[in-house]
């Protein structure tokens, strides 16, 4: 049975338990901040990049401030790719808009944007970036509404799900640090087999010369 459909737990929950529980529940409520704003100027390039696990939701909504009239065109493109360079999301000339993708490799997945303004004017565009990925871009009013919780079964289906998110990047990183550990002992490997080749390629070497210089010698009977 799922943790917010238990209501001998949310009776559990009293207010005493709150309170001494309440920093883990900021941490674990609270709501990310990943909205930026900036300014990008004509004839340039602004990218965002973000490490994300595999299987993980991501939101993101941009929106471009008008231009004024008067003002020479200033068109912003904007493109999404994954860690394989392969592009989730394009469009050319880009106002305002909203993507969304979930994430089918881990690594980074990069976001940019071109503005194709004459660089000549340095004029520049504002651009507001709003992104959201895990339980932050998933829509609980939909999930309360299907699934008819409450205000305390709502809370505690959030928490079990940013503690399975938790987990789940954990495990992420778990494993991002046994791929580097094994490519730290397969590159250690390769350095010592390739300083006991070198080792034998300079002591044959030296085998060589000598031979060939004491032959030399003994034929010219300079010993």
């Amino acid at each position: 049975e799922r943790m917010c459909g238990n209501k001998a737990m949310a009776r559990f929950l009293s207010s005493s338990m709150l309170s001494r529980s309440l920093p883990l529940l900021l941490f674990l409520f609270c709501e990310r901040a990943d909205c930026i704003s900036f300014d990008l100027a004509s004839g340039k390039v602004k990218c965002f990049s973000e490490d994300m696990a595999d299987n993980t939701l991501v939101v993101g909504d941009y929106e471009l401030e008008n231009i004024p009239d008067g003002q020479n065109r200033m068109p912003v493109d904007i493109q999404v790719t994954d860690p394989m360079e392969k592009v989730l999301y394009n469009k050319a000339d880009a106002s305002d808009g909203k993507f969304a993708f979930t994430t089918s490799i881990q690594g980074d997945y990069i976001v940019c944007f071109h503005n194709k303004g004459i660089p000549e004017f340095n004029t520049q565009r504002r651009i507001k970036l709003d992104m959201k990925h895990g339980i932050d871009a998933q829509d609980y009013s939909k999930v309360i509404k299907a699934e008819h919780l409450s205000d305390v079964q709502a809370q505690l289906r959030l928490l079990e799900d940013r503690t399975e998110q938790i987990r789940h990047e954990m495990a992420a990183q778990k494993q991002r640090e046994m791929e580097m550990r094994d490519l730290t002992e397969n590159t250690c490997s390769r350095v010592v087999w390739f300083a006991v080749f070198t080792m034998v390629v300079l002591a044959g070497t030296g085998w060589v010369e000598t031979t060939w210089l004491f032959n030399y010698f003994k034929v010219n009977k300079y010993i």
